[in-house]
């Protein structure tokens, strides 16, 4: 009996021996990330101070895929940073007009016990995506700027648009809906939460999609470059 006992006594204690081991070697290798980690980040913010170009994309980069949009609404940034004249480009790609909802409200029908919704009016669908094209331009100059608290970014060239199929050709295409060149100092000037996004984009002087619902491409460049 004291043989079986101490039999099990030595596997519970090489039981627990390699617990210990495991748990330490879990600690070393998680100390040893977060090490590693801190040293990028160091590293980093060592490369932003001199405005390295890696540095500069890899952080607006962080920004912008930080900037949270309703989860059925993916869009993506790709930003190239030029150190010669401090200006950085993006082109934000946003989801085409199908992606958007066009329900007006929902109403209870007596009649079939039923709820059913209500579209919006062809008018309050253009205006509703225009509107999400202007607010996803300002949105972006304004991250970025506000970001940007070293002022390695003087100016922003910045395209909105989305990706479709051509009808005449049945491939992919990219269409512009805004471009827009934003300063720095000048976007510090805005209020931005008493504008309007369209009158702001016309002030920055802008080329506008006259109607991105209907597909169609903003007219110009609308970049001032700097």
């Amino acid at each position: 009996m004291e043989e079986q006992y101490a039999a099990q006594e030595q596997l519970r204690q090489q039981a627990l021996e390699q617990a210990v081991t495991r748990y330490k070697d879990a600690c070393a290798q998680r100390d040893q990330e977060i090490a590693e980690h801190n040293a990028s980040v160091d590293q980093l913010i060592a490369n932003l101070s001199y405005g390295v170009v890696d540095a500069v994309q890899e952080y607006i980069g962080i920004v912008l895929a930080n900037s949270v949009y309703p989860e059925d609404f993916d869009v993506d940034h790709q930003a190239e940073f030029d150190p010669d004249t401090a200006e950085l480009s993006i082109r934000v790609l946003i989801p085409g007009p199908d992606n958007v909802p066009t329900i007006k409200s929902y109403r209870y029908v007596k009649a079939s016990d039923e709820i059913t919704p209500v579209a919006l009016s062809q008018k309050d669908s253009k205006d509703r995506y225009a509107g999400i094209v202007h607010q996803v331009a300002l949105r972006t100059l304004h991250e970025v700027f506000e970001a940007d608290r070293r002022g390695l970014v003087q100016s922003i060239a910045l395209e909105v648009g989305t990706e479709t199929i051509n009808p005449a050709t049945g491939n992919e295409t990219y269409i512009p809906f805004v471009a827009v060149g934003a300063p720095r100092d000048s976007f510090s000037e805005l209020e931005l939460a008493a504008v309007t996004p369209s009158a702001t984009l016309e002030h920055l002087g802008a080329a506008v999609s006259k109607n991105p619902l209907g597909l169609v491409p903003a007219s110009g460049s609308g970049i001032r470059r700097s």
